[in-house]
């Protein structure tokens, strides 16, 4: 069953010398929990407004609705725990990744089954493995994270600014003097970038990393 949740406005950052952003955050803000977990993301190549992931064990898509002063809107639905059935994941998972959807073997597919028998023998699909270490804060009355990723191994921060309010994640910008000259990085086109599935910009060698 699908469940939607409140969309919220992101501004979100990644890199590996992040320090300045974060003794400002932390500076603003005791930290409130660190929480571990595991992610796996399915991807193409391809620009699409969807995020599409899965966390222990359940389908959960983001759709992008919508960009506003250099923010995002994404607009998250939970579409159900593993094992799910080949119905839903033929008329909302591969909708959303915006693909073709190929034909299924079996009526419901555990999570190993639909890894190993569905994405990984399909061209058009790419899995990032993401491992996350969450340190979470309030700036502003804004959700605030520190991120340490492992991104199928490889070592990446990120921090992220999120609201209802897009002005109070504007205002938290610029307390932590975010100027308008940082680039907002959703996670899918993150990992595509570290996983070389989309072009990278023009200026990337020359990114404070």
């Amino acid at each position: 069953m699908v469940t939607t949740i409140q969309p919220r406005y992101e501004f979100r950052v990644f890199g590996n010398n992040l320090k300045k952003y974060e003794d400002k955050i932390e500076e603003l803000s005791e930290k409130e929990m660190t929480r571990e977990m595991d992610s796996i993301y399915l991807l193409t190549p391809w620009k699409r407004k969807n995020n599409v992931k899965i966390r222990e064990g359940v389908m959960d898509i983001k759709v992008l609705e919508q960009e506003m002063d250099g923010l995002e809107q994404w607009n998250p639905f939970l579409v159900g725990k593993f094992p799910l059935k080949a119905d839903v994941i033929k008329s909302v998972v591969f909708p959303a990744l915006g693909i073709e959807s190929p034909v299924f073997e079996r009526k419901k597919y555990t999570l190993d089954q639909f890894i190993n028998e569905v994405v990984c023998i399909d061209p058009d699909l790419a899995v990032a493995y993401v491992w996350k270490t969450r340190h979470a804060y309030t700036v502003n009355d804004c959700i605030t994270e520190i991120a340490e990723i492992k991104v199928n191994g490889a070592y990446i921060k990120t921090i992220c600014v999120e609201s209802e309010d897009p002005a109070k994640v504007l205002e938290a910008k610029k307390l932590l003097k975010m100027g308008d000259n940082i680039e907002n990085v959703n996670y899918p086109l993150a990992l595509k970038r570290v996983m070389g599935l989309t072009k990278l910009p023009g200026y990337w060698n020359k990114i404070d990393f």
